[in-house]
Order: C-alpha cells, then structure tokens, then sequence
C-alpha cells in the first residue's frame, strides 16, 4: 500500500473514531475534520459569553517554493480587497472524502464545479467581483500522537504544490488550513511560510482541533487564545513586508465562544487581513443566529456551509443576505 494511501485510511479511522466518540458523549456543533451533530437548542438559547470581536489598531517546513509575481495568479489582495470582492472557497484534504468537497473529487473536476459556482454566486451579489479559492487542511489532527508527538498529520509537499499550481493556472486563491494539534500557531504557521511565498497562497487557523497538554484531538472541542491570532498575523505582517508581497488573509474557523478567548485582545497588523469564519453545521436558522454572534463583528466575516451535513443548506441568495466577505463549502 502507496503512503499516501495509509495516510487516507489513517484519517478515516481518525474521522470514524471521532464520530463514535459524539455518539457517546452526546451532540456538539463543530466543523473540521470529526464531524458532530449541532446542539439545537443550545444554540438557539445561550449568547456567546466573551462578548463581539474587538480589534485593536496595532502596525507593527518544506523547502522554498518560487516566488511569482503578484499578479501571476490573478488579483492580489490589495488592501481594499473586501470592498470589491467576495470569495468562494471549496474546503477539505486531498486524502480523504470525508473531509470535504476537496477530496471528494479529481483536481481538475474540483475546479470545474467550484468555477461553476463562483459564476452562479457573480451573478447574484451585486458589483462584487466573486473570487474562487481552495481550502486545503495541510495540517490535520490526528487521534494519536505521530512524529514529534503533535497528533498531526501533514499532505506531503507534491501533493500542496500541485494544487497551488492548479490554482494558480486557473486564477484561484488558495487557503491552508492549519489544525495545530498539540503544537502552537507561531510553528505551525512557520512550516507554512514557504508555500505563503506564493501571492494567491492564504492561512486558516482551527482552534477546534488546538489541544492543551494531555487532552487528545477529537476528544473536546480546542481553543486558541488572541494572542495566537496575534502570533500568526503578526508573523505573516513581517513576512509580507521582508518578501515583498501582497497582504495576506488569515481566517480563524469558530462556533463556539470558548474557541477564540480573550477576543479583546485581537489586533490589526500591516499587511494581514483577518476574517472570522461561522464554522459548524446544523440548521439554517442556527447559523444565521452564530453568524451574528461570532463573523459579523469582525472587519472580514467568513460562513462555511456544509454540502452533506447542514440539514437544510442555505441557498446562494440565503447565503448573501448575511453579507459575508468568505463562503465557504466543506
């Protein structure tokens, strides 16, 4: 068997295992790479604790990649990017099917359908340009603890650059999709920084799978503090300016208030454009209410939709009657 091949079944058996998991413990509403069932009722009745998002105002691996130029893969996320564009992402790992969209389908047939519904989404919102992207899960959780004992598990470099050459060829944006285990943002974001040396290349952060010492990914719902956000934008604001390239965007998944702590402590920093995602499937109504609570307040709002999960998926017009800067189908 190919290592790509146990790589698939390891992540099965990890979704599987999860999966078992909520069957016993009972219902949660994540999204990510162990899907659960959404708590209803207690979305619907409890208010986030940690209060909106505030921002406060503040300037200051594998092997290289190339650098391209910044128009080399379609438009550059300039500073007023939001103002004109919207972006439509399809989300998951090019290993397994049970992730997502991503790696449900052949790369080329993936475009084909993301491109068909980027044009149906343009068609619908207005003056805003829609702008396609694929969201790759590079570092994903695993339920055992794997080399370096950070429980996770990463898509090879050939495999990464050939779907940031696909989208390149084809003017996409790309998101990679962080998951952090038992590591820390600040390593895993500089693992990542050669394949952010691409101009259309993004970063996502997952606090659901962002594991403390002795808890196992899977097993509880994660955390990250601000000031890992801060970490990670901070970082990419000083990668951006030594490199050259245009701003990035960072996107930080959340459903649940205790995901992201200290929100008040969130900064803005030169060159990074940070964007908080509604994560989690369930109801329509549910996801508009934690849209509310956790996007909408934020500079950039993201909604991530899940094409077998949400029990009645919001349609393209449902979708843009919340105004998101990101959507995002897992």
């Amino acid at each position: 068997m190919s290592t790509r091949s146990l790589i698939a079944v390891e992540l099965c058996l990890f979704v599987v295992a999860a999966a078992l998991l909520i069957l016993i413990l009972g219902p949660l509403d994540p999204g990510g790479s162990a899907p659960r069932a959404a708590n209803n009722e207690a979305a619907a009745a409890t208010a986030p604790s940690s209060g909106p998002v505030v921002f406060i105002s503040d300037n200051p691996a594998p092997t290289s990649a190339p650098v391209l130029a910044p128009d080399a893969c379609g438009p550059p996320v300039t500073g007023d990017f939001f103002a004109r564009n919207q972006v439509l992402s399809y989300y998951g790992n090019p290993y397994t099917a049970d992730m997502g969209i991503l790696g449900e389908v052949e790369p080329e047939e993936l475009v084909a359908r993301l491109q068909a519904h980027a044009a149906e989404y343009d068609a619908l919102n207005g003056d805003l340009n829609l702008r396609p992207a694929l969201h790759i899960v590079w570092a994903t959780a695993q339920a055992s603890e794997g080399r370096g004992g950070t429980y996770l598990l990463y898509v090879d470099k050939r495999t990464m650059n050939e779907y940031i050459d696909l989208a390149c060829r084809n003017g996409l944006l790309v998101f990679i999709d962080l998951q952090i285990g038992r590591s820390d943002v600040a390593s895993e974001v500089e693992k990542a920084l050669p394949f952010l040396e691409q101009p259309h290349v993004h970063l996502a952060l997952d606090p659901e799978f962002a594991m403390p010492p002795g808890e196992v990914p899977g097993q509880s719902i994660g955390t990250i503090d601000a000031e890992d956000v801060n970490t990670a934008q901070r970082i990419l604001s000083d990668f951006v300016q030594e490199r050259g390239l245009p701003p990035k965007v960072v996107v930080v998944h959340q459903f649940l208030d205790t995901m992201i702590t200290r929100p008040e402590l969130l900064r803005r920093y030169d060159g990074v454009q940070l964007a908080i995602d509604m994560d989690g499937f369930g109801p329509a109504e549910i996801k508009r209410v934690k849209y509310g609570w956790y996007a909408q307040p934020a500079d950039y709002s993201g909604i991530k939709l899940f094409f077998k999960h949400d029990p009645d998926l919001m349609s393209e017009t449902d979708v843009l009657s919340l105004d998101p800067d990101l959507i995002i189908y897992q």
